[in-house]
């Protein structure tokens, strides 16, 4: 059975069941930088993680430790000075003092209040809130705020812009300010009968226009009829513009084209082997001998279905008839999983699938390629 097999290329990383590197000194660490830039080895000092005797830098220690310690940390014999910036009290902190960090006047604040920043250090103000009603000391006024107020209201309410009737509406008054009772109407609509589709009329108001629709037929005066079955036109009929099938489109006489040279097709995507619940051998073949309609023999590009994993796999073949239904492929399409974040491990290709997918390609972020062979 086929699998993944890695191509090692400049800069990517190699997995290989084993390597013999000559000069190597056993008992000792490999380590790269020797001469010409060749692996060398070195000797480990102590146990666990290997820490350079001197230099080193960029340390991460955990767990006991025990012994003596020399040097300087950062530089110094303290840690460098913490200081405050706006918003907290003032302190220091060298490394070596505990010092103790609050928000600037926060030991005046009191429960439930809203605070507010008054340039050097919180304060209480005026709003007051205790997770069900925010109330104030005095009237709270809201300005300048674009808001949506929902639930119940009580008290008094002013400022009602005026709502005003525009063209098209009727109703017992010319506006509505927010005091009387006014019913809004589409103008017109009293007039209108039932079953009949309304039309803009004299630039004030509906009425009704001569198509009906009594829910299953859409009558226009008496030349045509549009019907729940589909459309029926008699005699000859002519469309001025684009026609659009969004479905089947059955001939039963002669379809003529003006344009047989070429076939233009303005969708995205072509189905073939419609209506199928099972893959089968389907492509395009490309005439280059002679014959005539189905019997011209060409070139086929297709998807095989034969032996090639769940989706088939894209292949070429020749001497192809246009009235085949199944080809022997000639040679394959060769697919690539790109910007993959790691190897494929026991993944199989999805075109050929573990059967027929050898030749596609598995490669990574990293720059790491594999070919299925």
């Amino acid at each position: 059975m086929a699998t993944w097999k890695k191509v090692i290329v400049s800069g990517s990383s190699a997995v290989l069941a084993a390597l013999q590197v000559d000069n190597l000194t056993s008992g000792n660490v490999v380590i790269g930088g020797g001469s010409a830039g060749n692996l060398s080895t070195t000797a480990i000092n102590g146990t666990g993680n290997i820490v350079a005797t001197t230099g080193a830098t960029g340390l991460s220690a955990s767990g006991s430790f025990s012994g003596s310690f020399s040097g300087s940390f950062f530089g110094t014999s303290n840690l460098p000075d913490l200081t405050q910036s706006t918003g907290i009290t003032a302190f220091t902190y060298d490394g070596s003092t505990t010092a103790t960090i609050a928000v600037s006047g926060a030991s005046t604040l009191n429960i439930n209040r809203i605070s507010k920043w008054t340039g050097t250090a919180f304060a209480d103000t005026s709003l007051t809130d205790n997770g069900t009603l925010v109330t104030g000391s005095s009237s709270i006024q809201l300005t300048g705020a674009s808001s949506v107020l929902t639930g119940s209201f009580s008290g008094s309410f002013a400022g009602i812009t005026p709502l005003t009737f525009g063209t098209g509406l009727s109703g017992s008054s010319a506006s509505y300010n927010g005091v009387t009772s006014t019913t809004v109407a589409l103008s017109g609509s009293v007039s209108l009968t039932n079953n009949y589709i309304p039309k803009w009329v004299n630039n004030s108001g509906v009425a009704n226009s001569n198509i009906s629709d009594n829910g299953t037929t859409v009558t226009i005066a008496t030349s045509a009829s549009i019907s729940a079955g589909g459309l029926s036109v008699t005699g000859n009929s002519t469309f001025g513009n684009n026609l659009i099938v969004t479905g089947d489109l059955t001939v039963n006489g002669t379809a003529s084209f003006v344009n047989t040279d070429n076939l233009y097709v303005k969708d995205k995507f072509i189905l073939i082997n419609s209506g199928s619940n099972t893959l089968a051998d389907s492509g395009i073949v490309v005439q280059y001998s002679t014959g005539s309609g189905a019997g011209a023999i060409g070139s086929a590009i297709f998807l095989e279905a034969t032996s090639a994993g769940t989706y088939g796999r894209w292949a070429f073949a020749y001497d192809v008839t246009g009235s085949s239904t199944s080809v022997t492929a000639d040679e394959y399409a060769v697919s690539a999983k790109i910007g993959q974040a790691s190897g494929p491990g026991t993944a199989t290709p999805t075109w050929g699938g573990a059967t027929n997918g050898t030749g596609n390609m598995w490669l990574t972020t990293a720059g790491d390629i594999y070919i299925y062979s």
